[in-house]
This record gives C-alpha cells, structure tokens and sequence, in this order.
C-alpha cells in the first residue's frame, strides 16, 4: 500500500506544470522551515586553497608608463644614472614610453627603480 501511495505522489507531481511546482516547492519550504537551494560545502576547501596557491613571484618587470612633458629630462638623467645607458639611448628610451626599464629584477630592487622614478616624475609600473 505504501509503495502504491508514493507512485501515485510521483505521477501527480510529474503532471504539475513548472508554475505549480515553483509554488509547491514555496509552500513545502515555508510549511517545513528548509531551503531547495543547494548547499555549498567547504569541506576540504581550505586544503585545495593551499595545494592550489601559485609559487610566490620572484622575478619583476619595471616599466616607464608616461611622464609629463615637464619632467623629460629628469628622467633621462635617471635613466642615464640607473641604467647606465648613453644620453641617446636613454633619451630614446624616455621618448618611446611605456617602455621596460628593466626586467627580472628582485622586488625590492623593482620598488627602488619605482621610487627613483616616480620621484623624477615618472608613472612607473611593477609587474
């Protein structure tokens, strides 16, 4: 008898429209206190947060990104003095902005370079 009753549940409810079953589905939600929302777990989340971290950068990028005309020559001489490069070269470099300035350098000498230049009035940039 049991199993006649839940075959007749499942027919009635394969014969609802998608309007009524959205409103069934309220009802039973309100009448029961629970929630059809599908729960997420986090159940070994923080083990795949830490298997999964990308190795920590070692090696940076410094990058002329512009300048404001007034500062030109401020930069060149700091491209001059840092890089060691000839005033052609390094006027060169300046006017052909965003430029590299330097690559696989350690961090703290990327953010050395940034401050050198931002102070000269360059917008620098560390990738």
């Amino acid at each position: 008898m049991e199993n006649l009753n839940t075959e007749e549940l499942v027919n009635t409810l394969s014969n609802l429209t998608a309007p009524q079953l959205v409103a069934l589905t309220k009802q039973l939600e309100e009448k029961w206190g629970v929630s059809a929302t599908p729960q997420v777990s986090n159940v070994g989340s923080q083990t795949d947060q830490n298997d999964n971290k990308a190795p920590e950068q070692t090696e940076f990028s410094v990058s002329l990104v512009s300048f404001p005309p007034d500062k030109k020559m401020n930069l060149v001489k700091m491209v001059r003095e840092q890089l060691g490069l000839g005033l052609l070269e390094s006027k060169s470099l300046v006017e052909s902005v965003p430029k590299v300035l330097k690559e696989g350098t350690t961090k703290e000498e990327a953010e050395a370079l940034r401050a050198k230049f931002t102070e000269a009035g360059g917008v620098v940039e560390v990738k």
